[in-house]
């Protein structure tokens, strides 16, 4: 079988199993262990595949940007332990920024009765703290309907002008090689913003987010406390990230 053949088979066989190990594609394909090496570092330079720790692989996590709806639904259990924590760090007196991310919009449920100020961009986000007479800001700008959120030069030049106790950001994905990622430029600008003019920023990110790479770096792997549900672990000896239990 030639290499492009049997890289096809690989794919094949991946789209009808979330993980497969490496033995069970050579048992499969009938290649060795060198000749079956080959093919997945070509598909995973190819970024159609990941290679997991322990000979595990896998197709690579599609990179569209779903809308914070359909986000809010996938590993909620995860993200509102992630959320629990992070508003377990703000206290009284705090003026925070949240981004238009979902699991910074659980957040919010736990940061009733505290005596804070919340700002934001995100459109869902400001509805939920006037429900919860939770005081709040809303930074304006124009509408992004994938995150139901504001972006652009109005958003922008208004934060360069604000200043906050702690920022809650989440991103698309993260790597050691890549960092943490996003997939929309003017949002790169408005985290960068906030994590300028924030005393202390947090990432809030879930496990399930590890070897997603999207399009614009924000921030390398170990610049910033990083909330998280499960370590991976080749990430252990990385001191920033927080578990979230």
């Amino acid at each position: 079988m030639i290499p492009a053949v049997r890289q096809e088979k690989i794919l094949e066989i991946l789209s009808n199993n979330e993980i497969v190990t490496v033995e069970s594609l050579m048992n499969e394909l009938q290649v060795s262990v060198s000749t079956l090496r080959r093919d997945l570092i070509k598909l995973e330079g190819e970024k159609k595949i990941t290679l997991l720790h322990g000979g595990g692989v896998r197709l690579a996590p599609k990179t569209v940007e779903l809308n914070i709806f359909t986000k809010l639904e996938m590993n909620k259990d995860a993200k509102e332990r992630i959320a629990r924590k992070a508003a377990g760090l703000v206290e009284d007196g705090d003026t925070i920024f949240l981004d238009p991310s979902s699991t910074t919009y659980l957040m919010i449920p736990f940061l009733a009765g505290k005596d804070i100020t919340v700002l934001t961009n995100g459109i869902s986000h400001i509805n939920q703290l006037v429900a919860l007479d939770i005081p709040c800001i809303m930074v304006g700008g124009s509408i992004k309907k994938t995150t139901n959120s504001c972006i652009g030069p109005i958003t922008e030049t208004t934060l360069r002008t604000l200043y906050f106790s702690k920022c809650f950001l989440g991103a698309n994905g993260f790597s050691i090689t890549s960092g943490i990622t996003n997939h929309d430029i003017n949002e790169r600008v408005i985290k960068l913003l906030a994590l300028n003019n924030s005393c202390q920023p947090y990432f809030l990110i879930d496990h399930t987010k590890y070897g997603i790479v999207t399009m614009v770096q924000i921030a390398n792997l170990d610049q910033y406390p990083i909330l998280i549900d499960e370590i991976p672990e080749d990430l252990e000896n990385y001191k920033n990230f927080i578990l979230c239990e």
